[in-house]
């Protein structure tokens, strides 16, 4: 088994006005299904320190092609899609990999 992730995804999710709660709640059942997805070792939704607008999606994953199938599955689509309607602004996403030595 992998000891590290090969990959952390961040994503910021800014939420239209009076849609917070109900992007919060979604973005929890993603990171559920995320967590349950083979080759994640766990995914969260945060709150961030430096931009309290934003709420985080932070997820690390074993492979790049474990994140794919799940990012490309069904469920996924149809539920990112969902959050879409209740942003301000479209999401901001970024991958880390962590550098060997």
């Amino acid at each position: 088994m992998v000891e590290h992730a090969v990959v952390i995804d961040v994503s910021r999710y800014y939420p239209a006005s009076g849609q917070r709660e109900a992007l919060l709640a979604g973005m929890l059942k993603l990171a559920a299904a995320a967590s349950a997805s083979g080759g994640c070792f766990g995914a969260q939704t945060c709150a961030s320190d430096r931009d309290e607008k934003a709420l985080v999606a932070i997820s690390r994953w074993a492979s790049e092609e474990a994140l794919s199938v799940f990012a490309n599955s069904r469920d996924f689509i149809a539920q990112r899609e969902a959050l879409t309607l209740l942003l301000a602004a479209p999401a901001e996403h970024e991958h880390f990999r962590p550098v060997a030595r």
